[in-house]
């Protein structure tokens, strides 16, 4: 007896119950149709790339569209059936349509509200696919927050339309992010209340810390009609680099100084802090932020003026000092303070000192003078370019425009104080590396 060949034509079983499941779906089936139409490129005029890829786009969000409502009217069914099979006396009361949004638009499924003998109300779809009414997936919520946290809830809304297809109010934008920017919020403050001297036998040799402070436009809560009374507050940001490491670790607050400090020490232990390390410090000269640093690094901390500051002040009494050459004097007394001669530069200025009862405004030669001479345990740049370590506060300003600036200090933004806070910790979250811990 001779086998009987299998056509080559013929469908395996896989390929029949695929048009099977088509069949069932014809949405879903002419989406794929048009798929593999641009897939074949032999009738008609040769499309460029860019018009394919914009083409199967919009072909792949009706196909992901198509398959979430299919999907949802399957689990509607499902849920429907596993309901009646565990409670034979509920009874269907009516028909309601469920609606949420995903990052395919709006999905929406007729669900079936129930009644038993012990409830008169029964909603078991949403809880079971885990969405709510007029809510969004997380996807969705994910991608809101990206555009959120960047861009203005304005410009976010714009970003979703022009990527995902589909319309977003900048009320939603703003909630969506306003909700997950509170969620980091709470996420960084569970990891500050720990302890951050509990450091680790052996760190990075060297890590560098630094600190600063910018001003935030603010406004009080109240109703948003009409203008209303604005207000500059200080939020502190810091920061901390171990030495030849590209990993800056963040942190901002507009709390108090000693909450400041204590963030610096969560920064410099995640940044590599540890029994052996040193730190060195770099800022302003801020009293706050020297004070911080000898509270928060103790023996293993060194403070450093930021030299492009103190050469500021320089810079100021250069004019009057020699303002012929007010250029070579400032560049004079850089030279002397990169050896370590503050001696020669004090006394230099003392020469041009100003007479007393001179307005401060009119005095640049004595502000710098009274500069240094507050800060003299804080002007060793000889040991820090022995070792590599930075003379500027690069880092800390550089974090001030990428970390800060970028969303809380766009042109004519002025914010409440609460909401501020919460972005920068949703920024900060995200400038740490941290960002896919918030949706994991």
């Amino acid at each position: 007896m001779t086998k009987k060949r299998t056509s080559p034509n013929a469908f395996s079983p896989q390929e029949v119950r695929l048009l099977e499941q088509l069949r069932e779906h014809p949405e879903m089936m002419e989406r794929v149709q048009s798929i593999l139409e641009l897939a074949r490129s032999e009738a008609g005029p040769l499309k460029t790339a860019d018009e394919v890829e914009g083409l199967l786009i919009e072909e792949m969000r009706r196909l992901g569209h198509a398959t979430m409502s299919q999907w949802a009217i399957g689990a509607e069914e499902r849920v429907s059936t596993e309901l009646t099979s565990r409670d034979p006396t509920v009874r269907s009361r009516r028909k309601k349509t469920l609606k949420w949004w995903c990052v395919f638009g709006l999905v929406a499924v007729r669900e079936r509200i129930w009644r038993s003998s012990t409830q008169s109300y029964l909603r078991p779809l949403p809880q079971q696919v885990g969405v709510t009414a007029r809510g969004r997936s997380r996807r969705l919520e994910r991608v809101l927050t990206d555009f959120g946290c960047e861009h203005s809830f304005i410009r976010a809304a714009q970003s979703v339309r022009e990527h995902y297809g589909f319309e977003m109010g900048a009320s939603a934008v703003r909630a969506a992010t306003l909700g997950q920017a509170q969620r980091a919020r709470a996420r960084l403050q569970e990891e500050y209340r720990q302890s951050f001297r509990q450091l680790p036998a052996v760190g990075a040799e060297h890590v560098i810390a630094e600190a600063d402070g910018t001003m935030i436009c603010s406004v009080e809560p109240g109703p948003r009609k009409g203008r209303r009374p604005r207000e500059w507050k200080e939020m502190r940001l810091v920061a901390a680099q171990a030495l030849g490491r590209a990993t800056t670790v963040y942190a901002a607050t507009f709390g108090s100084v000693d909450e400041t400090g204590r963030r610096w020490g969560h920064c410099a232990r995640a940044a590599g802090w540890g029994l052996n390390s040193q730190i060195h410090g770099v800022g302003d000269g801020a009293d706050w932020i020297r004070l911080q640093s000898r509270e928060v690094f103790r023996d293993q901390g060194s403070f450093l003026c930021d030299f492009f500051h103190v050469s500021e002040y320089l810079g100021a009494a250069a004019l009057r000092c020699r303002a012929s050459q007010a250029d070579r004097w400032r560049r004079t007394q850089q030279q002397r303070l990169r050896r370590g001669a503050v001696p020669l530069v004090m006394a230099a200025l003392e020469e041009h000192l100003e007479p007393l009862g001179t307005p401060e405004e009119e005095a640049p030669v004595r502000n710098g003078h009274r500069y240094l001479s507050n800060r003299l345990d804080c002007l060793d740049y000889p040991r820090a370019l022995r070792l590599g370590l930075p003379i500027g506060s690069g880092m800390i300003e550089s974090g001030h425009r990428h970390v800060l600036h970028a969303r809380l200090k766009k042109a004519g933004a002025a914010w409440l104080q609460d909401h501020a806070d919460q972005i920068a910790h949703l920024r900060v979250l995200r400038a740490n590396r941290q960002w896919e811990s918030l949706w994991n």
